[in-house]
């Protein structure tokens, strides 16, 4: 069971012109024409199904109470637990689906959001997309050759080399992903630039 109104993003009171207005925008975020994950169907699906309930009377009507329901199941499971301890068993919101009520939703909407792919973030800004990877490339090439350079010519000690590795892996990864490979700092990139 969903709630609608937290997929939309909009307040139960909400009027039919915010309940648009919020359904554009999720969708223009989740629809799988835009959107490579794989669960990209499934998200659009559970957004359209949101818009549909909440913009038709009736239907906005059973959700509400649906959503009243589990609201005051939840309050008095709080309370028998609060009166009876945390040792209180089978009470009425630890079984069935109740449990977890926007669980199902939040895993579905953290999974579409982290999945955007390297190719999203390259039609958004090849520029500044190319610019990242080979900034990286570039300044590992320079630990490299000035750790290498500077132990071998006695400016430090021999030790000191193990940092020409942090210069491998930004190279490596620079590479990687000017190359279009998936790769670890266009994951830390995409996290960066992702709201959940």
């Amino acid at each position: 069971m969903y709630d609608f109104y937290k997929i939309l993003e909009v307040p139960r009171n909400a009027g039919l012109e915010d309940i648009k207005r919020a359904y554009r925008n999720k969708a223009k975020l989740v629809h799988p024409d835009v959107n490579n994950s794989p669960k990209a169907n499934e998200v659009f699906a559970v957004v359209s199904e949101a818009y549909e309930v909440l913009t038709d009377e009736r239907k906005r009507y059973l959700h509400d109470a649906q959503l009243n329901y589990a609201d005051a199941t939840k309050a008095e499971a709080e309370q028998k637990k609060r009166y009876y301890g945390s040792s209180i068993k089978n009470d009425s919101y630890s079984n069935g689906n109740l449990n977890n009520l926007y669980y199902e939703w939040s895993n579905l909407k953290r999974d579409i959001y982290r999945e955007s792919s390297d190719e999203r973030h390259y039609r958004q800004s090849p520029v500044a997309y190319n610019l990242f990877f080979t900034s990286g490339l570039v300044v590992g090439l320079i630990i490299i050759i000035v750790t290498l350079w500077g132990t071998f010519k006695g400016y430090w000690p021999f030790p000191f080399i193990v940092i020409s590795i942090s210069g491998v892996i930004l190279v490596r990864e620079g590479w990687k992903g000017i190359m279009g490979k998936k790769n670890m700092m266009g994951k830390i990139f995409r996290r960066s630039t992702t709201k959940y």
